[in-house]
């Protein structure tokens, strides 16, 4: 026998029982979706396992289905196998759709659809798209009143029956009322003063009881509330909330440590819970034992408010002495809750003694060598006589400052640049010279007004130069740092008879 005729006898032997299973394999819908609920359907997608339409002509009208959707669409072939169902919107909850195939249906080869015939999906029951107040919020009104904007219309009475609030602390869930008629669009004015947008389905909810105060509150929109249409929600969707807390005000003021009284130069303030309304918040006074007062005042974002949640006094006050905090009488919030805490007032307060100060102008300056040079520092409060020590870098050589022009090495330059580093990186617990000094004069700074008077004392800096001078006081260190601690206060200058001008990027020394 010839091969070449063998073998295709044998291909075709082995290849017939093959085409003869994919023949007998009946058309089908292979794939439909979506099927079930499913949210924000816009398209619906079909294929088939056998050719429909002929190759490259997707045009082609066939009907395929009858399509039973409150919802109008239109049909397209995507291609020969592929079937598309385009809907002319996003469809809204409480939609239901059903796809039955058209009796015999057949593929392009004549061949009859069979399987599955009937395919449908709803867009499932109303369900919460925004909340006002929002999601999370931890500061609702105990009467707190809920705009819902839903993605269907839901049917009041499956709303009564399936929606609730849970609250921590109570056992039982907390039943829900819907706002309408004037209080719902007189809300709804409010909120949206731009105008309420239009075809977008709101529902206005309260519980039915006061929140506690300071409560873990959930909205729980459960299984089984109604759209319009009939179609009800399958799963429960729960909103997180916290009830604002009571309404208490809350006195406050700088303090060098906890237990000290008021800094006496530092304001006080006076911050409520909820928001309070301006002109009666400020009717607080602030009363020294020397019967001088305090008016109350706003911050500067408040000034044009209506409500507050806080006024500040304004000082400086007398260093050692008492005051008392005063409130106006049934003073409210903005939801007409009173005071929880109003029996502590007036409220007894007191101020310490002005707190030690040792403060140069800036951590670098220029001074005039030709004008009698003193480096101002303010002091208050601090010992009789202030330890200092004071180094000169960069010292001018045979006497140059002096005349009109002034040389300086460049190593000398590196050093002032050093300094001036260290100047600008000091801490106050650590001297600037560090464990190892270079070699400083020690000098006095006298207080001539005595240890706790506010004066400008200025140290003498007599011959041209850069200075780096430090600051060493216990007094400070025990008020900002600690019990048995220095604080150290740095400051650089430079005496010199030269001006610098800065003008753009060039720079135009001259002597002074």
């Amino acid at each position: 026998m010839n091969m070449n005729r063998f073998f295709g006898l044998l291909a075709l032997f082995v290849l017939l029982p093959l085409f003869r299973s994919q023949s007998q394999t009946a058309p089908r819908i292979d794939f439909f979706s979506p099927q079930d609920t499913v949210k924000n359907v816009r398209q619906v997608a079909v294929r088939f396992s056998d050719q429909m339409v002929p190759f490259g002509s997707p045009k082609v009208t066939t009907e395929i289905f009858d399509v039973d959707c409150p919802e109008k669409g239109a049909a397209r072939w995507a291609d020969e196998r592929n079937w598309i169902y385009d809907f002319d919107r996003d469809l809204p909850a409480g939609v239901r759709c059903e796809f039955r195939v058209k009796t015999g249906l057949k593929t392009l080869a004549g061949r009859e659809i069979t399987g599955q015939q009937h395919f449908s999906f709803s867009t499932g029951g109303p369900a919460i798209r925004q909340s006002n107040a929002g999601e999370g919020a931890e500061s609702i009104d105990e009467e707190q009143i809920f705009i819902l904007q839903l993605d269907a219309e839901a049917s009041e009475e499956s709303v009564l029956a399936n929606v609730s609030f849970s609250v921590d602390g109570l056992v039982e869930r907390v039943g829900v009322r819907i706002i309408s008629g004037r209080q719902r669009e007189e809300i709804l004015k409010a909120r949206y003063s731009r105008g309420i947008p239009p075809k977008v389905p709101f529902l206005l909810l309260q519980a039915r009881q006061r929140f506690p105060a300071a409560a873990k509150v959930s909205l729980v929109w459960g299984k089984g509330v109604r759209s319009k249409s009939g179609v009800t929600t399958e799963s429960e969707q729960i909103l997180p909330f916290k009830s604002r807390p009571d309404f208490s005000v809350t006195f406050s003021c700088p303090r060098e440590n906890p237990q000290s009284g008021c800094v006496p130069i530092l304001p006080m303030s006076l911050s409520f819970t909820a928001p309070v309304a301006r002109v009666r918040a400020l009717q607080a006074v602030l009363k020294s034992s020397s019967g001088r007062s305090w008016k109350a005042e706003t911050g500067e974002r408040d000034d044009k408010e209506e409500f507050v949640q806080r006024i500040i006094f304004k000082g400086p006050f007398p260093e050692k002495m008492s005051f008392a905090v005063e409130m106006p009488k049934d003073i409210a919030d903005d939801a007409g809750r009173r005071l929880i805490n109003a029996d502590r007032f007036p409220l007894t307060v007191r101020t310490e003694e002005y707190p030690p100060l040792a403060k140069f102008p800036a951590r670098f300056g220029i001074l005039e060598s030709k004008a009698d040079p003193a480096l101002p520092v303010t002091l208050r409060n601090l010992e009789a006589n202030v330890d200092a020590k004071m180094t000169q870098a960069g010292k001018p050589e045979n006497d140059a400052l002096k005349g009109q022009s002034y040389r300086i090495s460049s190593e000398k330059i590196g050093e002032m640049i050093a300094w001036l580093r260290r100047v600008a990186e000091a801490k106050r617990e650590y001297s600037v010279f560090g464990s190892k000094p270079p070699q400083t004069r020690e000098f006095k700074i006298p207080k001539l007004q005595g240890a706790k008077a506010f004066e400008v004392v200025g140290i003498p800096l007599k011959e041209p130069g850069f200075y780096v001078v430090e600051i060493a006081s216990e007094m400070l260190g025990a008020a900002l740092i600690g019990k048995d601690s220095l604080m150290y206060v740095p400051t650089s200058a430079l005496v010199t008879n030269l001006a610098v001008h800065f003008s753009g990027a060039a720079i135009h020394p001259w002597s002074g």
